[in-house]
């Protein structure tokens, strides 16, 4: 009998054990939870390692999602005696799918995340557990399945002395960079402690528009535009007026000689290049600092603040000088190129006044990005648009002759910078304006500036280059605005049935006696969304689903009897039955379809229908 006892009490623990070494598991991934200690004092910041294996032919989606219909991957602790302070995940991959029009953030084979965490108020001696709990939305190459959630439980044992403990699992804890937080927990009762509340896509603050056309548009076009606003940064007040005063420096150390003279502009360039080289790469290595400052409604509303005031001294309210010892550094008469490179570092300051806010807008991106080899990549360029007419002008110093004389012109330029400015720290201001209210604001903003441009403003009007340039701004703005507001056209599009039970659909089959076409769709499913958007407004399609009987069914809350009967395990799916509730097995759908191959499904039906 004791020999019986023992044999069961060795199959309890090797139970045991298994689930402590296989971990929490899912037909998508498994995951593994480690301390960093085998035991805490109560001041001790409690680390937690998420070790993640995810499934061969599965990806998750990233902790910052750039599909704002997907389900970011999130951790969650829930005690009333810790709270969470901040998440750490790896960086993710970036992979184009069947479903997606762009490139998604997502995670594939074994990550590693982690959390830290601390007791609310000191804790005696003694073992307390809790929960962590993993969040994430598993994909494959064609469709996304429903939300899930595994737990483990946390048991951490807190001591009096530091003495009594020791690091461990530090294989796990050494692929975990401590120093860059992606998350940060902002809730003190330690329920609601979520990622996903608080990573950048839904914080407060949203991308600036510097990160939102790299997203878009792609690092080549992010990396023309930046040079292009280097180039136009020249004809600020700050700088426009050194452009003379500089390549004359060049044409007179270079003794007549053009070579000597483009390599002295060159050496200028370079000069600029490594003051802002040297920004962008600070930037990146302080990580996701001044990210997470931009986070704060307050750190937005002094930006733009900054903004505001930096606009209105280009109206003449007041004026920032940079100081006269600064600003001669630029202009001493240091021979050589050394001295072309001095009067380079030094210029990034002394137009500071007028670049600042492109600048800022710049650093905000590669903090977030905490890349220091893309940030010093972005800035360069960002100084070679600026120096790259100091190496042309300096091929000749007659050709400073052509250059527009600083004069009334340099006025209303100040006036153009001026609205741009207000309209930047609009734009600052934008998660903090409802987003209805602002898609009308912001339009309204840009077309009343064209207006004061055409009505109001007289500065430089004696120039007659400038007040075509000016009237060319102000037409375009007047245009670009009144384009945003029209309001967008709507496609016509599947005129869909929306029903949410078994009864409704079979009410709805039997009674129509027509071939039947159910797409299942849910919010977090943005294959669903392709489909509507693209494959729904056909205007083939919409016509032959004329003749059926077309069913949405909304499965963002999960709906176990529709999905068993149709047998639904991702989404979308789209099936097709004839008139008496049974389904054409070949025609299902699952994934995106484009228009065309969509298409040949309802044709497939018809002739279906039609035989019979």
């Amino acid at each position: 009998m004791q020999g019986k006892i023992y044999k069961i009490y060795f199959v309890v623990l090797l139970f045991l054990l298994s689930l402590n070494s296989f971990g929490q598991d899912s037909e998508y991934l498994k995951f593994n939870s480690f301390l960093n200690k085998n035991k805490f004092v109560s001041s001790d910041t409690i680390k937690v390692a998420l070790k993640i294996t995810i499934k061969n032919n599965y990806h998750i989606n990233s902790y910052e999602v750039n599909d704002p219909s997907l389900i970011k991957t999130s951790v969650t602790v829930s005690s009333d005696k810790f709270k969470m302070l901040n998440t750490f995940f790896p960086p993710d991959k970036k992979l184009k799918f069947e479903f997606t029009e762009n490139e998604i953030n997502v995670y594939e084979g074994e990550i590693v995340t982690g959390v830290s965490i601390v007791p609310v108020s000191p804790l005696p001696d003694g073992k307390y557990e809790f929960p962590v709990r993993l969040n994430f939305q598993a994909c494959d190459d064609k469709v996304c399945y429903s939300p899930k959630t595994l737990s483990d439980t946390i048991s951490v044992e807190i001591v009096s002395t530091s003495s009594l403990s020791s690091e461990i699992n530090t294989d796990v804890f050494s692929k975990i960079n401590f120093s860059k937080p992606t998350g940060i927990s902002q809730n003190q009762d330690g329920n609601k402690s979520t990622l996903s509340e608080n990573t950048r896509t839904e914080s407060p603050v949203e991308e600036d528009q510097i990160s939102n056309l790299i997203k878009e548009k792609g690092l080549f076009a992010a990396i023309l535009f930046i040079f292009l606003g280097g180039l136009a940064l020249n004809l600020t007040p700050c700088v426009y007026p050194l452009i003379p005063i500089t390549v004359s420096f060049f044409g007179a150390q270079g003794g007549g000689s053009k070579s000597q003279s483009i390599l002295m502009g060159i050496f200028y360039a370079l000069g600029m290049s490594v003051t802002y080289s040297v920004l962008g790469v600070f930037a990146a290595l302080t990580g996701s600092l001044l990210g997470n400052a931009l986070q704060n409604p307050i750190v937005i509303i002094v930006i733009a603040l900054i903004m505001l005031a930096l606009g209105t001294s280009m109206f003449g309210l007041f004026e920032i000088r940079v100081p006269q010892s600064l600003a001669l550094m630029g202009n001493k008469n240091r021979s050589g190129y050394f001295g072309s490179l001095l009067m380079g570092l030094t210029v990034g300051f002394i137009a500071a006044p007028c670049i600042g806010p492109f600048v800022l807008s710049l650093l905000v991106y590669v903090g977030k990005l905490g890349n220091p080899l893309t940030g010093f990549l972005l800035f360069f360029v960002l100084s070679m648009g600026l120096g790259l007419p100091y190496i042309f002008l300096s091929a000749s110093s007659s050709s400073i002759s052509r250059l527009p004389r600083s004069g009334e012109w340099m006025e209303g330029v100040k006036i153009i910078f001026g609205l741009i400015l207000f309209g930047m720290a609009l734009n600052t201001l934008q998660p903090l304006i409802p987003k209805e209210i602002f898609k009308t604001v912001f339009p309204l903003y840009i077309i009343l500036s064209g207006a004061y441009l055409i009505l109001i403003d007289r500065k430089g009007s004696s120039s007659p280059v400038y007040s075509r340039f000016k009237s060319v701004i102000a037409v375009a703005a007047i245009v670009l605005g009144t384009w945003s507001l029209k309001p967008a056209e709507e496609n016509e599009s599947v005129n869909w049935k929306m029903l949410t039970s078994v009864q409704t659909i079979d009410n709805s089959i039997s009674s129509e006696n027509k071939p039947v076409m159910i797409d299942f769709y849910a919010d977090w499913c943005a294959q669903c969304k392709e489909l509507d958007e693209y494959t729904y407004t056909n205007p083939d399609i919409v016509e032959l689903s004329k003749s059926i009987n077309t069913i949405k069914v909304d499965l963002t809350k999960e709906n176990e009897d529709i999905t068993n009967k149709f047998n639904i395990k991702g989404l979308p799916v789209v099936v097709f039955l004839n008139p008496n509730g049974e389904e054409y097995k070949e025609l299902r759908v699952t994934g995106f379809l484009k228009p065309e191959e969509f298409k040949k499904k309802l044709n497939s039906l018809k002739n279906y229908i039609t035989q019979k």
